[in-house]
């Protein structure tokens, strides 16, 4: 795998105030990641917002990032929903509007999710015959759902799974992941934990799907190719440089998740607005922790 391939992007979605899709920060969401080197973007994902946009949104966000990147950006689109049949409905919105590949999280309702629904949930929606490749995005999931290590692993090994998305960042899934890959050279694992891109790169991994690469892409790319070249010491450097960005744009506890990401993407002149579906608040010192990361590592965002 080529280096500028190693990092792929869990991009936010740019809003107006009253919720609509902002097309000038849509245009610059894709000059943004063009300038940063990141070749491939996760659409309507977590970072994205999806589960809390319209399906018509949803479908008009994939249009409008297809007809402005061209085929110069592979999109893949989360098509997680309640049920299979609306996992199948979903990924055939998405194909329409133009994706390149679509990803299942689990589903969204989990007070309701047991192990038997949970199957069903997976393998009805990837057994359906698909015009693009199927990935699957592994998020903590509560015992209780049923959706654990077995599940993953019988999941991961179907054959219409191309590539996986590993958010679970456990010594125990990579493993399995590692375990699965190696008997499936045309699988590829993507890890998603972006406070420690190294350890999986390091294992086997074929590159990591952030949800911040919007801005730590440039330093994210340059730690996964000094690993590549053999510089550990150097990639440790630039993995505690983008490490430093994150808790800074998030706080230590990360209780200032996206809203801090948002605010920093505005101060950048990509966004317009802060809008987001969920409502982390931030302070006036979040802001001015924000500016100073944002001015110190300026040459690299």
């Amino acid at each position: 795998m080529l280096v500028e391939d190693l990092v792929w992007s869990a991009t936010p979605t740019p809003f107006l105030a009253d919720g609509s899709l902002d097309d000038g920060g849509l245009e610059r969401v894709v000059e943004q990641h063009r300038r940063v080197g990141v070749r491939g973007l996760f659409l309507g994902g977590t970072c994205g917002e999806g589960p809390f946009m319209p399906n018509d949104q949803r479908a008009e966000l994939v249009r409008k990032i297809r007809r402005m990147g061209g085929r110069e950006l592979h999109l893949a689109v989360q098509v997680s929903d309640t049920s299979a049949v609306r996992v199948r409905e979903n990924m055939a919105r998405a194909i329409d509007a133009g994706a390149d590949s679509v990803v299942i999280a689990a589903p969204w309702l989990r007070p309701f999710v047991n192990r038997q629904f949970a199957r069903r949930y997976f393998f009805e929606a990837v057994e359906t015959p698909c015009a693009v490749p199927i990935g699957i995005y592994i998020l903590p999931q509560p015992p209780e759902t049923g959706i654990d290590l077995e599940l993953w692993r019988d999941v991961a090994q179907h054959p219409r799974v191309t590539y996986v998305k590993d958010s679970l960042g456990t010594d125990d899934c990579r493993r399995m992941l590692l375990s699965v890959k190696s008997r499936r050279s045309d699988l590829a694992v993507r890890t998603g934990y972006e406070f420690d891109v190294l350890t999986p790169l390091r294992a086997g991994y074929d590159g990591c799907l952030l949800g911040t690469a919007i801005l730590t892409g440039g330093l994210i790319a340059r730690a996964a190719s000094a690993l590549v070249s053999g510089d550990v010491e150097s990639a440790r450097v630039w993995q505690a440089r983008s490490n430093q960005l994150l808790y800074d744009l998030f706080r230590p506890d990360l209780s200032g998740w996206l809203a801090g990401l948002k605010y920093a993407l505005c101060r950048r002149g990509i966004f317009n607005t802060e809008f987001s579906h969920l409502a982390y608040p931030l302070e006036d010192d979040d802001r001015q922790r924000i500016d100073a990361a944002l001015q110190r590592e300026r040459e690299y965002l």
